[in-house]
């Protein structure tokens, strides 16, 4: 196939079996994104060959077992261990903006009282309630991101309206 924009989203690990079984791994996030996985792309000799599949067992962990029609033994398999994985990229679903807590990373972090505060730089997930986090006067600053603290969240301007719970911020910085 002629070489144009595959995405690389895993690699052929090795052999299972005699027939030409062979275990891979695919990115988890890809995985979810999948739409149907009739055909694989393998790089080869600088250009990307498709691999047509007949048995496939994908796990959303990303371990897979895949069967190509064209590979009809253990021999033939072991020939491509080792190589990427390409898919064409249009075999994914469209991904929503603003549906994950980490579309936020970047927005402008602005208090009610205080004004501009630093720029969201990751949110962990925790079981019970999650945490924005951002650096202020060199410090990294921890919040809880809930109905309380953040107020709004404007998409177009990437701006993330908090107000931080009393004594927050002093807290951190020591005074």
């Amino acid at each position: 196939m002629e070489n144009k924009a595959f995405l690389k989203v895993g690699r052929l690990n090795k052999t299972f079996g005699l027939k030409g079984h062979i275990r891979a791994f695919i990115e988890p996030q890809i995985i979810s994104r999948l739409k149907k996985l009739n055909v694989l792309l393998l790089l080869s000799k600088n250009a990307h060959l498709p691999y047509f599949i007949d048995e496939a067992d994908i796990n959303e962990s990303g371990h897979c077992m895949f069967h190509f029609e064209e590979v009809p033994d253990k021999t033939s398999a072991d020939l491509l261990i080792g190589k990427d994985i390409y898919i064409d990229p249009i075999i994914l679903k469209k991904i929503k903006p603003y549906q994950s807590l980490a579309d936020f990373i970047g927005f402008k972090i602005t208090d009610e009282q205080l004004g501009y505060l630093g720029d969201l730089e990751n949110v962990t997930e925790l079981p019970n309630h999650d945490v924005g986090h951002f650096n202020h006067k060199g410090k990294e600053i921890l919040f809880p991101w809930n109905a309380e603290v953040i107020r709004k969240i404007n998409k177009k301007e990437k701006n993330i309206e908090v107000l931080l719970p009393a004594g927050l911020l002093e807290i951190y910085l020591g005074s």
